[in-house]
């Protein structure tokens, strides 16, 4: 899909729930089937999604465990968020690279420790490239963070430090 093309899409959407609210409520199912040992099966609408744990946790390993999914998510909303948001604010965004890294207390987790469960800090390093001015950028990824609905489902205790490193597009290379 084309930039002009999904700035449409988010215009044509946003015109529709101004005038009809409605059209915003949304609601989200998932269903899972435990199997084997700690085996899932996820069905998400029409998806089918395998989840499982490593075999030093109990499971057979032969899917991602859940923090490797929510590790995925997170990295791969704000990828989107980035390349949605550069379309609908007019900034060109040629291509988009992010890196995650979670640091966590496991023995909250095993209730050994009085520590928080779950992570406690991500650094996500942001690599953007683009012909557009610096401040466009920023202002496209402030955005995006600041609208991404991942980002929102995360504790406001775990600390966030993000990391933007912007490059200058490439000129195309001309044959002679």
């Amino acid at each position: 899909m084309t930039a002009a093309s999904l700035k449409d899409l988010y215009e044509r959407k946003r015109r529709a729930m101004l005038k009809r609210p409605s059209f915003a409520r949304a609601t989200g199912q998932a269903r899972v089937r435990l199997g084997p040992d700690l085996y899932c099966e996820v069905e998400e609408g029409p998806a089918r999604i395998c989840v499982d744990q490593a075999a030093d946790d109990g499971g057979r390993g032969s899917a991602p465990h859940p923090d490797q999914m929510l590790r995925a998510t997170l990295v791969a909303c704000l990828a989107m968020g980035y390349r949605q948001w550069g379309a609908r604010l007019d900034v060109r965004i040629d291509d988009v690279e992010v890196e995650m890294l979670d640091e966590t207390d496991v023995r909250g987790q095993l209730g050994i420790a009085d520590v928080a469960v779950g992570w406690q800090r991500i650094v996500v390093d942001v690599r953007i490239t683009s012909p557009a001015a610096e401040a466009d950028v920023r202002r496209v990824v402030e955005t995006a963070d600041r609208l991404s609905f991942v980002l929102a489902n995360l504790s406001p205790a775990i600390e966030r430090v993000h990391r933007l490193r912007i490059e200058p597009a490439r000129a195309p290379v001309t044959e002679r």
